[in-house]
């Protein structure tokens, strides 16, 4: 079997930022279409045949990822603190892949969510979660798209001084690896002109 990685001490951690560790997402997750990208990164592989890699560029997309002309990226902000982002292995010997699921819950049942829901059921996404850490992660890339699945029910809740009236949304996502994402996360947000 071929080597691809350059196997490497990992330390204990020795900087304040490395003693930084916050859980939870931020709320502001980053979604579009899949079929408006025009390039995913992609995965990472040694620079030359017979080379090796890091380990940290063994653990992250290769570049930016790029809509297509005219199209863009949108923001959708959940409840403060109800994101959860989980990527699990799965699979059997010969066949292990991994599941990204983000699940985050939107206050208050209305048209607009309601709406959003109708316009991603059934459809190919890309998502960008970010955590309170600051790291990024890509659902979806050019061969595999997320999906918005079913999730808790919506709810208006029963009682006014413990629940809360929600949308739960529920996003899944299947890769080879566990990846972050380091690229763009700024340009993809403004829609570009044809040819520019």
């Amino acid at each position: 079997m071929a080597n691809c990685y350059s196997l490497a001490n990992i330390d204990e951690a020795i900087s304040c930022a490395d003693l930084d560790n916050l859980a939870g997402v931020v709320q502001e997750v980053i979604y579009g279409y899949w079929d408006d990208v025009e390039v995913f990164p992609d995965l990472p592989e040694p620079a030359n045949q017979g080379s090796t890699m890091s380990f940290e560029t063994a653990g992250q997309w290769n570049a930016d990822l790029i809509m297509k002309d005219g199209k863009c990226a949108y923001k959708l902000v959940g409840t403060e603190g109800s994101a959860v982002l989980t990527i699990t292995d799965q699979g059997e010997e010969g066949g292990r892949s991994v599941r990204y699921q983000l699940d985050i819950d939107r206050a208050k049942m209305n048209a607009v969510i309601f709406g959003f829901e109708n316009a991603t059921r059934g459809r190919r996404l890309f998502l960008i979660v970010t955590d309170k850490n600051g790291v990024s992660y890509l659902m979806g890339d050019k061969n595999n798209a997320a999906r918005r699945v079913a999730a808790d029910a919506s709810t208006t809740g029963q009682r006014a001084d413990s629940d809360v009236n929600k949308v739960s949304l529920r996003f899944q996502y299947d890769c080879p690896r566990k990846l972050v994402y380091t690229g763009d996360k700024t340009a993809i947000l403004t829609t570009t002109e044809p040819g520019g």
